[in-house]
């Protein structure tokens, strides 16, 4: 007797169900997935699971297309080279399978354009049609420059219109149902397909079928599972009564690191609700079993210890007590070094400094920013950029000059108002020539963009070394700083990198870099200022 189906492989099963019942109207060209905002991974694993089980649930091929869409003619040029480049890694595999691998269209001349796209992937889906009876792309951009391009992408797909053997296929959410104007405007050609995946009840069905029959862990998983529905969907009070039942397993089998689990699963759920005392009392009595996993040397002890911290000290924020907050998250910085982990040490530190910040405590905020950098210090260079240093320097400048340090930051939204008019220019002159664009004339285009993108951050880096330049010592020696430990070019938050990704040496025309003091003494104060964290008293109203 076969094995029965878990929950992933049954909802893949729904999902083909709906699929193959929206392919039934030969009239549908595009299809729209939309699911909960939590079911990426779930249709991520559906379209991944039409090629590989035998028989797969769908008579069609998925392939996702995650590259970039930042014009129109390029986001083409991207799709159809990913197809010829997959097709060209993959022969390999089809000659084992017995698949012919001569296909010409991988290295046929196709314009820059929706209509080339198509074309080319109608080759595809026709030469293997023995294999499949639609190519269904996946189109999810990594990144999309232009939404409104994109959209227009995608109506010149439509007028195209999409060849038979095709199905386009996009995903949304049911929160902000993205394409929910396209399938308006095109009728019939788009069909939405609701599916409502619950993530949360696909958890709970798992741990329920999982083997181990009535085992501590096997009953402790499902009842895990309705807690967090209950994190997501119901209330403070309803998340308690769950997790406190739980909790009377798990302190009866001694499992410490999930009495910590459940006590700030439950205390995220006040703070939800902006209880603050009661969110308190859990991350505190989380505190305790954590100490408790830490004294029986389970692993990640101080590691549950720190996270208990981090979290008391949000709500602390939350509660509009920024000195409070700020205590806390020292008190955090502080257990971090001993997991050890320098980044979360770092951000403790900044956002105890940013908490005084807030309260206007410019000295002692200064004292703890200055202990964070010597966090940073001690970090080899190539964990730097993977931590909140950048916050913490464009702090540090804040609380130094804050309005020179917005006029920095403003600098970036101007440039991408400037990228985006650029974008907006080259669609229109793209969409001019019509659905076989000549290469010369796409060419011209896309020169004349790169050009209004470089003269845009030459601009946006003019205007802020002008404004660095302008700056007090102290200032100054906070941005010498960031070109040390980040990167030569560093100007700011938001960081703004070159349009075209060129090292520094490669930039066609540098800005006059403004004359940057030496930082050293800036680091010996760090090393000098950071005072013991003070304790945090067991208990406190809000």
């Amino acid at each position: 007797m076969a094995n029965p189906k878990n929950p992933v492989e049954k909802r893949i099963d729904d999902l083909a169900a709906l699929w193959l019942q929206a392919c039934e109207a030969p009239e549908v060209r595009v299809i729209v997935w939309r699911v909960p905002g939590n079911a990426g991974r779930m249709m991520a694993a559906f379209f991944e699971a039409q090629k590989h089980l035998e028989p797969a649930s769908t008579p069609d091929l998925f392939q996702n297309f995650d590259a970039p869409f930042e014009t129109g003619f390029g986001y083409s040029r991207e799709l159809m080279g990913a197809l010829r480049d997959g097709y060209v890694a993959s022969r390999g595999e089809l000659k084992q399978q017995g698949l012919p691998i001569d296909w010409r269209g991988a290295h046929g001349e196709y314009p820059d354009s929706a209509a080339g796209v198509l074309a080319m992937f109608q080759s595809f889906a026709e030469y293997y049609q023995a294999q499949m009876r639609y190519f269904a792309p996946v189109l999810s951009p990594s990144q999309v420059a232009s939404s409104s391009g994109l959209e227009q992408w995608l109506d010149a797909a439509l007028r195209a219109p999409i060849p038979d053997r095709l199905r386009l296929c996009l995903v949304d959410n049911v929160e902000d149902k993205r394409w929910q104007a396209l399938a308006e405007r095109h009728g019939k050609a788009v069909r939405v397909i609701d599916a409502p995946i619950d993530m949360f009840d696909i958890a709970r069905q798992t741990a329920a079928q999982s083997s181990g029959g009535a085992a501590p862990s096997t009953a402790y998983r499902a009842m895990l599972a309705d807690v967090m529905t209950l994190l997501e969907k119901g209330s403070a009070a309803q998340t308690a009564a769950r997790a406190d039942k739980a909790m009377k397993l798990v302190q009866r089998e001694q499992w410490h690191d999930q009495q910590v689990v459940l006590h700030m699963a439950v205390a995220g759920a006040h703070l939800k609700q902006a209880e603050h005392s009661e969110a308190i009392h859990r991350y505190r009595a989380a505190r305790e079993c954590a100490l408790a996993a830490e004294a029986a040397r389970h692993p990640a002890g101080t590691n549950l210890i720190m996270q208990t911290w981090f979290g008391e000290a949000g709500v602390w924020l939350s509660a509009q007590q920024p000195v409070r907050a700020s205590e806390t998250y020292a008190q955090a910085a502080s257990v971090a070094r001993r997991v050890p982990n320098a980044m979360f040490a770092l951000e403790g530190l900044r956002m105890a400094g940013y908490c005084l910040a807030q309260d206007g405590q410019v000295e002692p905020a200064r004292e703890r920013y200055l202990a964070a950098v010597a966090e940073a210090k001690a970090m080899p260079p190539a964990d730097r950029p993977l931590t909140t240093l950048a916050l913490l320097l464009q702090d540090m400048l804040r609380l130094q000059d804050a309005p020179r340090a917005e006029r920095i930051a403003q600098c970036a939204p101007a440039y991408q108002q400037d990228v985006a008019e650029a974008l907006q220019q080259a669609e229109a002159q793209s969409a001019r020539l019509g659905p076989q664009p000549a290469p010369a004339a796409l060419e011209k285009i896309e020169k004349e963009l790169l050009t209004r993108y470089e003269l845009a951050f030459r601009t946006l880096c003019d205007q802020r070394e002008r404004l660095i330049g302008g700056g007090d010592v102290f200032f100054r020696k906070v941005v010498a700083l960031a070109r040390d430990y980040l990167h030569p070019a560093w100007n700011g938050v938001p960081e703004v990198k070159h349009p075209l990704d060129k090292e520094l040496l490669e930039w066609s025309q540098p800005p006059q870099f403004a004359q940057l003091p030496e930082p050293d003494d800036l680091l010996d104060t760090a090393n000098t200022t950071t005072k013991p964290t003070p304790a945090v008293p067991a208990e406190a109203s809000v």
